[in-house]
């Protein structure tokens, strides 16, 4: 039965158990006879225990001979027989585009470790990144939602909806284009998700204040965080055309692929970069894209803040199963082969999935020489996904959510199920949580910034001997590096706080007025620089 039936291959090891108990128990049985033969007097008794012990000498011991036709059956079956998954795996080895994966690796270093870190001045960066960088006015169009657009106009049309067609000088804002399709799980087009109203519209930015009140009462009732307006604004830009240059942006950074790499810098810069690195990426693949990046816009900050954004909003959310189709994809090889006794990857970017079965299974559906693969993705306590429904510029219809996971979060496959067209791989969820909410890193930095700005003024009250002029000196250090404080407290805004990490850089002082930042030439007891 064992060799027509390869997963009855799990009962060998529980045979083996059973066997070393029961030679243990007949062990134990033949040493208490060998007592009673011992202690026994009669000469007959004594012959039919010598008469035992010979036969049991000359026959082969019954549970090693077992054992060895067990070993030798296991042998066979894992030479000759294929494991179920094998069999599996080879009926997706048709050319398919294979959905990369990272290891155990990018999920310990995070998102910190692939873009960097957020700046504490958060609402001033987001604005920088989309605002002022190289790639800021240069049109690109998202693969599925077919919108030629720019990240100046996207950050704009989130964040003033009305006022910002006059500060771009445009009469309407990008639309969509015939064909476009939305990036889900489920694999629905637009005019399926929303009918004849496919269109994103421009609703102004205090709406979804509004709305995110209501999820903030949640939190409350929970004793949890609540959102900030700079992760609601992150948020909104995710689920629009800048998701594209965001998934680009983390799934080219941590990689080696060169089709990753190009896709990355021909986003997030300007067509010169792109014509630069395309002439010197063949003759020095490593030195091209070394020089590329520094030119290219990660959206470090706004990256971190749409992570803290899901973070909080998954602690809302039902660990219920949820369902996502590879359309056109194949698993990465780390779904078949196993390391350290398990299987899986880490997905360097965001993803979505939906609780809709059906949905899902349905985009997946193959054909039995081509099966299609659904990844159905088991959630638990501390790792679920986040429902962005009610901020997205495509909020779904009828109340359907889809649950987006954040960047790195790590599947563990449990079991591979095939149902003819469609290979079913069921995974346990990870999310990875060793990046801080924003406010945490800005609070972290914060107290870290005051350490040193505190020890940096005494160390100044040490080196002056006479009491007043190091109490003035210390004075003057406070005003410099914090500058006029309405209410008379030092890291009483942000951009006090960016200031005070450009002094550490420098180890100089901003510029002020009467303060020239060198040695003024008058007594050792003036005002110097020194």
């Amino acid at each position: 039965r064992t060799a027509e039936n390869p997963a009855a291959r799990w009962l060998l090891p529980l045979s083996r158990r059973a066997l070393r108990r029961t030679s243990r128990r007949d062990l134990r049985r033949s040493s208490r006879r060998a007592q009673m033969g011992n202690c026994s007097s009669s000469p007959a008794g004594r012959d039919r225990d010598s008469k035992d012990s010979d036969a049991r000498r000359a026959a082969p011991p019954p549970t090693r001979s077992l054992t060895f036709k067990l070993n030798q059956l296991d042998e066979q079956l894992s030479k000759s027989a294929p494991s179920p998954d094998a069999q599996l795996a080879e009926r997706l080895a048709e050319p398919k585009k294979v959905r990369e994966m990272c290891g155990p690796a990018a999920f310990v270093g995070g998102l910190h470790a692939v873009v960097g870190a957020a700046n504490t001045a958060v609402m001033e960066t987001m604005q920088e990144e989309h605002t002022i960088r190289h790639d800021s006015r240069v049109p690109f169009e998202s693969d599925s939602l077919l919108i030629e657009t720019t990240s100046e106009t996207e950050f704009w049309f989130v964040l003033d909806p009305v006022g910002g067609l006059g500060r771009l000088g445009l009469e309407r804002w990008p639309e969509e284009g015939p064909g476009a399709r939305r990036s889900c799980a489920s694999g629905r087009s637009l005019e399926e998700l929303l009918g004849a109203a496919n269109k994103r519209q421009p609703l102004p930015h205090a709406a979804f204040c509004e709305r995110m009140r209501g999820r903030n009462e949640m939190l409350r009732q929970h004793g949890l965080a609540e959102l900030l307006e700079e992760e609601l604004i992150g948020g909104r830009l995710f689920t629009g055309p800048m998701n594209a240059k965001y998934q680009a942006a983390l799934r080219a950074l941590d990689s080696a692929d060169a089709g990753r790499r190009r896709k990355f810098v021909q986003l997030c810069s300007d067509p010169q970069t792109l014509s630069q690195y395309e002439a010197a990426v063949e003759a020095d693949p490593e030195g091209a894209w070394a020089a590329a990046r520094m030119l290219c816009t990660s959206y470090s900050t706004t990256l971190h803040v749409i992570k803290s954004l899901l973070l909080r909003l998954s602690k809302l959310s039902r660990a219920t199963p949820v369902y996502r189709a590879l359309h056109g994809e194949a698993p990465p090889a780390a779904f078949w082969r196993e390391r350290f006794g398990a299987r899986g990857g880490v997905d360097p970017g965001f993803f979505s999935a939906c609780p809709d079965r059906a949905a899902a299974a349905l985009a997946a559906r193959g054909s039995q020489h081509a099966p299609g693969v659904l990844l159905e993705i088991e959630q638990g306590l501390v790792s679920r996904g986040a429902d962005l429904g009610w901020l997205s510029q495509y909020p779904p219809p009828d109340g359907a959510c889809e649950l987006v996971f954040p960047p790195h979060t790590a599947l563990d496959v449990v079991e591979v199920v095939d149902e003819g067209e469609t290979l079913v791989f069921r995974c346990r969820a990870t999310v990875n949580r060793s990046d801080l909410a924003i406010d945490k890193v800005v609070s972290t930095k914060r107290d870290g910034l005051n350490c040193i700005m505190t020890s940096m003024k005494f160390s100044l009250m040490r080196e002056i001997a006479d009491e007043a002029d190091a109490r003035l000196a210390a004075q003057e250090f406070h005003a410099l590096v914090l500058g006029p404080d309405d209410d008379g407290r030092p890291f009483a805004t942000v951009r006090s706080w960016a200031n005070i990490s450009g002094v550490c850089r420098t180890g100089t002082f901003p510029a002020r007025d009467g303060y020239s930042g060198g040695d003024s030439g008058g007594d050792s007891g003036g005002d110097s620089g020194g």
